[in-house]
């Protein structure tokens, strides 16, 4: 038919939920509808009508065909406006990148695009494949078409070869699904919002009441308040608006929760309940092996967690109106450790799918927010893209639509979660950071190696100001980073003090919490701006390097010698820096406080803080003009993140965009509040990433040297996703590096076509073993870099180069003697010994290290090791999609000289997540387990992308701990949010303690000031004791854990006083719990 309303008269009836199906014209012509005619069928099966249209998307197409965007505006838009409430695509690709449609053109339409894959390869293939779809599926079908703001769907027909000829087979239950999935979205277009019923999800790990909300760098109290007054004005019935975080966190405490011993019998008696006999029905129509998975692993259903007495469910949270307010469950309730060791793919309890049945089939929700980053939906086992049946993350969400407000510079695991959890992402900002400047000793030391800096230039007496160096150093516990030395000059030692302060001082700090959909404000908005200023962003430059520019010098110059004199002004260049930031701060301020007047600029310039010279104040004024017009107008528009929300639970698109941190030089990455993607995999390393690589490898490979003497034979690097799409590639390009191989690019497009062998006259160094722990994340979003790497392994250890020259030809033959010596055929030998790309099994996540540790039940640094082997010893590469090698991950770590990690990301540390020990620290203990020896251990640091650094983990710890950790400013703008401060607080305690555990790199000293500040400070402990007592206990348990086990040998007093803490503070929980059962 030619016309759209032709076609509505005969096929739709009123109110119905109408699908647009869009579709390869080639399938039209060559008659290949199976898979239409079924979908067409499912839909009038669940009453939906549904508009299939075929078209063109391909670039090089006809210019007489029809443009997609033309197609979509006559048979899916009317006047303007859509005729359709969702629609679906099997287009491969990106819509918008072959330029036959664009993103104004999508947000035109305004409705949901759900992307549904045609498979390259039979169902069968699909079905038996762990990951799901291959790596080339996985680009055409999943990376690119993100580009668009897709939500995924799932596969709806595999492809077969039948006389000849290629055609698609409808994979008939999937398309009930994707099918089902459209509707509800459609339903959400159409419905009215006083009808919709949402359920609100809060995250809770670690499980307990200390967590509740648990989102990095998010209030997720705050946030859900502003939420739900932005809900109740859009005509949503909520009965009640909490007047704080607080009020609403204590009417989620009312009811019950994943805290179990903190369960009141009040809350037992009134909590919403799911019978056994409602989920024994469920549980039935589940696939046969699903069943047998989870009562192998739970017992027989109903299970034990979560049940009263009469066998039925208990569900947390309550009714607020047409909204749910709750906890999302724990994955592994009450699993014990050896159950963890053993079993990386154990399955959800009973009680985690009863409860997504009770809020889609009970209750009847009609959608979910899942509120922060992040939950453990999307890390649920089963395929890893493209799901089918049997994924738990599809048997749980089963066709609910899931809104996801999350974190945008957490970029790998927002893709895991759109694709395996079919999530809308709303980008939120990142927690606002500044600089962490000086503080307590710290600033003192600071002010007198700047007095030592003019005398020592005289004839005075400097005995005396350098004994107080010393003393103030000593009680800073400074001489672990800058060593002493009584035979070097003091003035070296002076200077390279110095420098580790400037270090500090320019360091990121946390200064609070985000709130969704709420802009930075006054001071936050100043520190925004300076933050996001103070790397060049594209061809605007660093407001530092602009500002050190003024005076004729180089930021790297000025706090690289912070010791030296500026003569100009008779100031060290410490204190020069401190002039800068002043001035700086002065003038941003200026500009945000006068950017409403036309002659803003030209009043800035006035300022006595803004003359230069003429060619200065021109960049200057280019900067200026970038601000005001285009930086802060971006901040301002933080709105979008809750506007973008609300316009997902209405059925609308959400606009597509990059994902990152605004803080390394992306400005352009915002406004936030858009449905983020990630990078292309098939560009990666970039040019631009392998450079980065390059200077990783370098850096790295001479701070060994520097400390060791000579080359490390054997590298182990941890490989996450998200760090790789943030920088294109540079952790890519380091591995390729260290080998000794390079990537070949494509001309225009810069797509990685192959590899080549750098010769050593050019390489100048030995080529480097080195083994990858790659995650799960890595493994299911660039498929073809592990396939890339392993190539690359390969290619180095074919090389005809001596032992000395080739340390990974070295060690495959050296294996693969060995493995023949075993009665392995020689390729075979080879191909095993070869293996350096070590992950999670398909469709598992994680290191397993933080589970034990979280679950207490460990005693040494072997069961550690053991869990980091079973979890991640699966091989990768040709010829092995996760074939089980414990026995070869073990011989690799073994050998490992150096563990590397690089992080690129301000808004996170190592202190920011238990993941990033739970890697790194769990290699580096199993290094130490299978060797005997303990690792070097390296951090890279290309936050500033231009200043790339090398760190051991314990000088970043300790960097860490100093800058942020102990940090007036980080612990006030925590406090500053009540309850979610509190619970990062403790977390920031517990992490330490892990990492202590794995790695040995917290002191007696810090365990000592983490106690003082964290603990026993009387106005800290008044505070959390108001605001959250299950997070003071958390840090107090932690603490005597710690000695307990011996990692921190605390003082009698100090001790004795955490115990006294500990008992007072779970004697009033109790005492809380007994008034609660009173009321």
């Amino acid at each position: 038919m030619e016309s759209a309303e032709d076609y509505l008269k005969i096929r739709v009836k009123p109110q119905q939920v109408i699908i647009g199906l869009l579709f390869y014209r080639d399938e039209w012509i060559g008659g290949d509808l199976k898979y239409q005619d079924d979908f067409m069928a499912a839909a009038e099966k669940q009453g939906c009508a549904v508009i299939p249209v075929f078209a063109n998307s391909q670039m090089g197409s006809s210019k007489n065909e029809k443009s997609l965007s033309k197609a979509i505006r006559k048979f899916f838009m009317k006047d303007g406006k859509p005729i359709i409430d969702v629609l679906v695509t099997t287009m491969k690709f990106s819509l918008t990148g072959t330029g036959k449609t664009d993103i104004g053109t999508l947000k035109e339409l305004n409705v949901p695009i759900i992307d549904a894959y045609t498979l390259l390869t039979p169902e069968e293939d699909w079905k038996a494949d762990p990951e799901g779809m291959n790596a080339v599926e996985v680009s055409i079908s999943a990376a690119l078409p993100e580009l668009d703001g897709v939500i995924h769907g799932v596969p709806v027909a595999g492809r077969i070869k039948e006389n000849g000829l290629l055609e698609y087979r409808p994979i008939h239950e999937r398309i009930a699904r994707i099918v089902s999935k459209a509707y509800k979205w459609g339903h959400l277009h159409r419905m009215k919002n006083s009808y919709k019923k949402i359920a609100l999800i809060f995250h809770n790990f670690p499980a307990g009441n200390a967590n509740i909300g648990s989102a990095s760098g998010l209030d997720t109290m705050e946030s859900a308040v502003l939420l739900l007054q932005k809900m109740q004005s859009e005509g949503y019935r909520i009965q009640q608006i909490p007047d704080s975080g607080a009020d609403l966190l204590k009417s989620v405490n009312s009811h019950v929760t994943n805290d179990i011993a903190m369960m009141t019998d009040k809350q037992y008696e009134e909590s919403m309940k799911l019978s056994g006999e409602n989920y024994q029905d469920f549980f039935s129509e589940l696939p046969v092996a699903v069943q047998q998975d989870m009562e192998h692993t739970w017992g027989k259903a109903p299970g034990d967690v979560m049940l009263d007495d009469d066998g039925n469910f208990l569900i947390p949270g309550f009714e607020n109106g047409n909204v749910f307010i709750t906890v999302q469950p724990s994955r592994q309730y009450g699993m014990d450790a050896v159950k963890l060791y053993h079993d990386p793919k154990i399955p959800p309890t009973h009680q985690y799918l009863a409860f997504y049945h009770w809020l889609r089939d009970v209750w009847k929700a009609d959608a979910v927010i899942h509120l922060g980053t992040h939950g453990n939906l999307e890390w649920l086992s089963g395929k890893s893209v493209g799901l089918d049946d049997e994924s738990y993350p599809d048997i749980a969400l089963n066709d609910l639509p899931n809104i996801y407000p999350y974190l945008m510079t957490i970029t790998g695991e927002g893709i895991i979660a759109k694709r395996r959890s079919s999530a809308c992402l709303i980008g939120h900002l990142p927690a606002p950071i500044a600089e962490a400047g000086a503080y307590d000793e710290l600033a003192e030391l600071e002010k007198t190696l700047d007095e030592y800096a003019q005398l020592k230039r005289g004839t005075s007496d400097i005995s005396g100001i350098e004994a107080d160096i010393r003393k103030l150093s000593v009680a800073a516990k400074l001489d672990e980073e800058v060593h002493y030395d009584e035979s070097e000059p003091f003035e070296d030692y002076a200077a390279h003090l110095h420098a580790y302060i400037e270090e500090l001082k320019d360091s990121e700090v946390h200064v609070g919490l985000h709130i969704l959909g709420k802009a930075p404000e006054g001071k936050l908005l100043l520190d925004c701006v300076l933050q996001i200023l103070r790397l060049s962003n594209g061809d605007i430059p660093s407001v530092f390097e602009l500002w050190a520019k003024k005076y004729n010098l180089t930021l790297d110059d000025i706090q690289t010698h912070p010791d030296e004199i500026y003569e100009p002004l008779h100031m060290t260049k410490s204190q020069l820096m401190e002039k800068i930031r002043e001035e700086t701060r002065k003038v941003i301020s200026f500009a945000i406080e006068s950017m409403q007047q036309e002659d803003c600029i030209e009043q800035i310039m006035n300022l006595p803080e803004a003359q230069g010279s003429d060619a200065w104040k021109q960049e200057s004024n280019k900067l200026l003009d970038f601000v005001i017009h285009e930086l802060i107008p971006s901040i301002h528009r933080t709105s979008d993140e809750m506007t973008n929300t609300i316009s997902a639970l209405s059925g609308q698109y959400i606009n597509p965009g990059p994902s990152g941190s605004p803080n390394t030089g992306g400005a352009g990455l915002l406004p936030s509040g858009r449905n983020f993607y990630g990078a292309d995999p098939r560009t990666l390393p970039s040019p631009a990433g392998w450079n980065l690589g390059v200077k990783l490898g370098d850096r790295t490979i001479a701070k060994y040297i520097a400390e060791k003497g000579h080359y490390p034979e054997n590298i182990g690097m941890v490989l996450w996703s998200g760090p790789n799409m943030r920088t294109f590639g540079q952790d890519i390009a380091e591995f390729l590096y260290l080998l000794g191989i390079k990537p070949v690019w494509q001309k225009g497009s810069l797509k990685v076509t192959g590899l080549e062998v750098i010769p050593l006259n050019e390489l100048k160094r030995p080529r480097i073993d080195v083994t990858a722990r790659i995650s799960g994340l890595f493994r299911d979003t660039l498929p073809q870099i592990s396939k890339l790497l392993d190539q690359a392994v390969m290619m180095a250890a074919e090389q005809d180069e001596g032992n000395e020259e080739n340390f990974v030809r070295k060690h495959i033959c050296s294996d693969a003697e060995v493995l023949k010596a075993k009665g392995k055929e020689e390729t075979e030998a080879w191909r095993t010994a070869s293996y350096r790309i070590f992950g999670n099994a398909p469709g598992t996540y994680g290191a397993g290290v933080n589970v034990i540790l979280d679950t207490r039940e460990w005693e040494n640094t072997k069961d550690l090791a053991d869990v980091y082997v079973r979890w991640g010893g699966h091989a990768f590469g040709k010829g092995a999609d996760g074939c089980f090698e414990p026995e070869l991950f073990k011989k690799q770590l073994a050998r490992i000289d150096l563990t590397v990690k690089n992080e690129e990301n301000p808004d996170s540390n190592i202190m920011s997540s238990d993941d990033y020990n739970a890697f790194h620290g769990g290699m580096i203990a199993a290094v130490k387990s299978l060797s005997g020896n303990s690792p070097e251990s390296y951090v890279g640091d290309s936050t500033n992308r231009g200043n790339v650094k090398i760190r051991t983990v314990n000088e970043e710890v300790k960097r860490i701990f100093r800058s942020e950790s102990m940090n007036p400013k980080y612990i006030k703008g925590l406090m500053e949010h009540g309850y979610k401060g509190a619970s990062d607080l403790a977390n920031r305690m517990a992490i330490s303690f892990q990492w202590d555990a794995t790695s040995d790199v917290i002191d007696d000293w810090m365990y000592d000031q983490y106690a003082e500040k964290y603990a026993l400070d009387p106005e800290m402990k008044k505070w959390m004791e108001k605001v959250n007592p299950w997070a003071l206990k958390n840090i107090a348990e932690t603490l005597l854990e710690a000695e307990k086990r011996k990692m921190w040998n605390a003082k009698d007093s100090m001790k004795k006083e955490l115990e006294k803490l500990y008992l007072s503070i779970e004697g009033t929980l109790e005492e809380d719990d007994d008034d609660d059962d009173e009321d």
